[in-house]
């Protein structure tokens, strides 16, 4: 549909109706003082810079709405994408059973794999022998004589330690007279995750693995350590976990 000013070729056409669409409020005037127009053109562009900031709003919260929607589908079909404790027909769920269901785990009949293949684990050799009652033989009391060989066995063992490193760094000194090179010379330090802390490598590892993959608060992590002798806070692990957040920076930048 046209505009009914589409005719309209300057203001004062609209102010003295000499349009050929001019409507009754064309033939009247109004007289406004200098003041007032400045105030009603301030109003209207503060009417214009709300109204563009509300539409920038309104984008940003539809975005946001709509990446919330994708992640509630994302866990709704985690959830229950694959199996429903319901079914919402009973006669179509009992003619998807098979007449005679595969039991889980390994058939019966069917070639197993064996054990599973652990050679990269070290090997801790430990002795057992008899105790001095049992050496002897209980009706004469003779000693019994040894086989050749043993009888072996494997138990797989899990040993956790906090060790203490004391890190001792070498020193030297020169044996020549050369004066740009300064007369003694030490070992590097140890590499730290964060300068001077006496926390090292393994230990942040530990808490990263404990706090983002296996989801286990901070406290219970240093909890155990008290169990293992290495009494810590909570606190000096909280804070070195907000500074190191900072070199996974480019990893995130690159993903």
């Amino acid at each position: 549909m046209p505009s009914p000013h589409a005719h309209v070729k300057s203001i004062s056409d609209l102010a003295t109706g000499n349009g050929n669409d001019a409507t009754p409020f064309s033939q009247q005037s109004v007289v406004l003082t200098k003041q007032a127009s400045i105030a009603l053109t301030w109003q209207a562009h503060d009417w214009q810079a709300q109204h563009a900031r509300s539409v920038e709003r309104e984008a940003t919260l539809t975005a946001q709405v709509a990446a919330l929607e994708a992640t509630i589908r994302d866990l709704t079909q985690r959830l229950y994408g694959t199996k429903s404790e319901t079914s919402a027909d009973p006669d179509a769920a009992a003619a998807s059973k098979p007449s005679s269901p595969r039991h889980r785990g390994q058939q019966p009949g069917s070639k197993g794999h064996g054990r599973s293949e652990r050679s990269a684990l070290l090997v801790g050799p430990e002795v057992h022998d008899l105790s001095p009652a049992q050496a002897c033989c209980p009706a004469c009391g003779e000693a019994v004589a040894p086989f050749p060989g043993a009888a072996e066995s494997t138990s797989i063992a899990v040993q956790v330690q906090a060790p203490l490193r004391r890190i001792q760094r070498r020193r030297y000194h020169k044996t020549c007279r050369c004066p740009p090179v300064p007369g003694s010379v030490t070992a590097p330090p140890a590499p730290r995750v964060l300068p001077k802390s006496p926390l090292g490598v393994s230990l942040w590892t530990t808490v990263l693995l404990d706090n983002y993959l296996y989801g286990r608060p901070t406290s219970r992590f240093c909890e155990q350590l008290t169990h293992h002798g290495v009494p810590l806070s909570q606190g000096p692990l909280t804070e070195g976990v907000q500074k190191i957040a900072v070199l996974f920076e480019p990893v995130m930048t690159t993903l």
